[in-house]
């Protein structure tokens, strides 16, 4: 596979050729048989590497399983005899939202999964098999991405799984990168959208509340439009989150999950780390940090203060 790969990434225009023609000429080349199923899989190795480079890949086994995710709801719908600043009481609601879509990812994968309620299922306000097949997915993560996961997203998707009668999934680690962005930044509007185009990154599909009520009111066409819609949102959310992530302090820290004694970047899991002549300090310490190609800054956990002189450093009083 190696060899099919490397024939990618040296003409990559080979990329958009077709696999009947590639298999031949491969075959050619290579001097043994080339078949679709090993061009399918090289073309997919050979972009991933160039679009995220080598040590990645090299590496992946050992990485963390981290999804990105984004779900879809249907609006309440109520009674009320008021349009502004009106509080809706418990009996006043029809229905509660629901799910009615869900796109995630796993980390550069080139792959997206996706679910939507049927016709019958939102009418029925019924969507407990796409809460499940999310929930499946959550389960078998190790850390979650989602933009305003953390108030919406996993509140949400555990909301629905309680009153679907579904237990909780596995503990995962979760980063919100609309926590990141308007914690560590002051852009002017920190939504997704807004985010990947500050960024250069193509942006969402635009949509209009009229989608919302389609799909409530169970057609099809306006379901599936909100699944393309939604698996829109995943794709942009990986490019947010990847340009995001060498400034979230808070990372889980992905080096843990490594099988390796090498040094490992706390953000992404590289090994290829640039020893800084720089210290973190504490009160009582001093520690080594280390600059990753993805440009975030790890930091070792031993300090550098000798065991003589951290005896007679003083720290303040705590309050």
């Amino acid at each position: 596979m190696e060899e099919i790969i490397k024939l990618f990434i040296e003409k990559q225009y080979r990329l958009d050729m077709g696999k009947g023609s590639l298999s031949k000429r491969f075959t050619r080349i290579l001097g043994r048989k080339v078949t679709e199923e090993e061009i399918k899989e090289g073309k997919k190795e050979a972009r991933g590497r160039i679009k995220y480079g080598l040590d990645y890949y090299s590496r992946r086994k050992k990485l963390p399983k981290i999804l990105i995710f984004d779900i879809e709801t249907s609006p309440s719908i109520s009674y009320t005899f008021g349009r502004f600043n009106y509080n809706i009481a418990y009996d006043q609601v029809e229905q509660e939202p629901m799910i009615l879509t869900w796109a995630a990812k796993w980390l550069y994968s080139t792959e997206v999964m996706s679910d939507k309620v049927t016709a019958e299922e939102v009418l029925n306000a019924d969507d407990y098999r796409i809460v499940k097949s999310l929930w499946d997915l959550i389960d078998e993560a190790d850390i979650v991405v989602a933009h305003f996961g953390d108030r919406f997203d996993l509140p949400m998707l555990n909301t629905r799984s309680i009153l679907n009668g579904l237990p909780p999934y596995n503990t995962v680690r979760s980063v919100d990168t609309k926590k990141v962005a308007s914690g560590v930044f002051k852009f002017p509007s920190n939504k997704l959208d807004a985010l990947a185009k500050y960024f250069g990154i193509p942006g969402k599909i635009d949509t209009e509340f009229q989608l919302w009520i389609d799909c409530i009111k169970g057609k099809e066409e306006a379901l599936e439009k909100m699944r393309v819609y939604n698996v829109q949102d995943v794709n942009v959310l990986e490019e947010v989150y990847l340009k995001l992530r060498p400034y979230i302090k808070s990372h889980p820290n992905v080096a843990v999950y490594l099988n390796t004694d090498e040094r490992g970047c706390s953000a992404c899991g590289s090994t290829e780390l640039t020893e800084t002549d720089k210290y973190q300090y504490t009160n009582t310490g001093k520690f080594k940090l280390y600059r990753c190609k993805c440009g975030a800054l790890s930091r070792g956990r031993r300090t550098d203060v000798d065991k003589t002189r951290g005896k007679t450093l003083l720290t303040s009083v705590p309050r």
